[in-house]
């Protein structure tokens, strides 16, 4: 069988717009299936027998989820250099032929969606008066000097005969169900995992940007993961070429170690003034409430914006021939496996 299958999202409802990571993942592939506004539940059967087939031929599988809802809008086979993915109607492409239809429901998903938009965009401003509390006690030569001895330790001089490369992606969203990661499909395979402890502010993203151009730079192909409320901000590096990752292990994506090779690396010891948690508490706590406010906002109307697209794909559903839709997945299903 196949060493993993993984899971992961290239689309975001962010803090700072609509984010997508479509071509650094596709791009890289011989043949690429484009579906344009198919309903979630045909994307879903088309995705899924892809992936069993894939499955039993003992290749690998990457199934890529939407950012709204967690269903499955698309799937990679890496063996065949192939891979299939759906775009919903409410994604903003320039030239969507959403925007001048005449569709309310199709309309007030767009609106909901901004509005979304709008409070994740208000919870980050929040969120940068918290990473001011710990920017202004922080010891930047202690977290400069603990990235370089991490990077020893995790790279070293290893090096490969290859240019590297960084294929970008989410392994989480801000869904209408709130917070979803699948951080442990992404790294149940993995020999070696780093828990970066901090707070906001403390560096955690530069920390691991350093680390990600050092690999790419030593000939590493660097999985990087954004953070889904700020695409500017990474949360996870993965290199599988060395059985590892390093990731960062905070709220909204708070895990610990539970294996034995699982190691913490703890910037705000390392690098914060001593007791500044201690000496802000109401202050932060203050932060807290205010942003957790906003992101409960954002995911209501991320769940208004679900209820009026699944009447738009009701409508789509009642006018497509059951026949014509099992043919089309045959032709798809023969693209993506006569490939090379």
């Amino acid at each position: 069988m196949p060493e993993y299958t993984l899971n992961y999202y290239i689309r975001s409802n962010s803090a700072r717009g609509y984010a997508s990571f479509f071509e650094s993942n596709f791009s890289r592939l011989r043949t690429v299936v484009r579906l344009d506004g198919y309903p979630s539940v045909a994307v879903a059967d088309i995705v899924g027998n892809i992936c069993a087939d894939a499955l039993e031929k003992n290749f690998h599988v990457e199934l890529i989820h939407n950012c709204l809802d967690n269903s499955l809008e698309g799937v990679i086979v890496p063996e065949k250099s192939a891979g299939v993915i759906n775009f919903p109607l409410y994604d903003e492409e320039e030239f969507s032929v959403a925007a001048i239809l005449n569709d309310e429901n199709l309309h007030q998903t767009f609106a909901g969606l901004e509005a979304a938009r709008r409070h994740f965009a208000a919870a980050l401003e929040i969120h940068d008066r918290w990473e001011q509390i710990y920017i202004s006690n922080m010891d930047f030569a202690a977290a400069n000097k603990l990235a370089s001895d991490t990077i020893e330790r995790v790279i070293g001089g290893n090096t490969l005969a290859k240019k590297g490369e960084q294929i970008h992606r989410f392994f989480g969203a801000a869904t209408m169900d709130g917070s979803l990661d699948y951080i442990d499909s992404l790294t149940s395979h993995l020999a070696k995992r780093y828990f970066i402890k901090g707070r906001p502010g403390t560096g955690k993203s530069t920390f691991l940007k350093k680390i990600a151009e050092y690999a790419c730079a030593a000939g590493y192909e660097t999985e990087v993961y954004h953070c889904a409320f700020d695409p500017n901000s990474v949360d996870m590096i993965v290199l599988r070429e060395l059985g590892l990752c390093v990731f960062d292990s905070t709220s909204p994506h708070e895990y610990f170690p539970s294996r034995p090779d699982d190691e913490v690396i703890d910037i705000y010891k390392t690098a914060v003034a001593e007791k500044t948690d201690e000496k802000h508490r109401s202050e932060i706590a203050a932060i807290m409430t205010d942003y957790k406010a906003e992101i409960a906002k954002a995911t209501k109307q991320l769940a208004r914006a679900k209820r009026y697209y699944d009447e738009v794909q009701r409508g789509l559903l009642s006018k497509i021939n059951a026949g014509a839709l099992g043919n089309m997945e045959k032709k798809i299903h023969d693209k993506i496996f006569e490939s090379w």
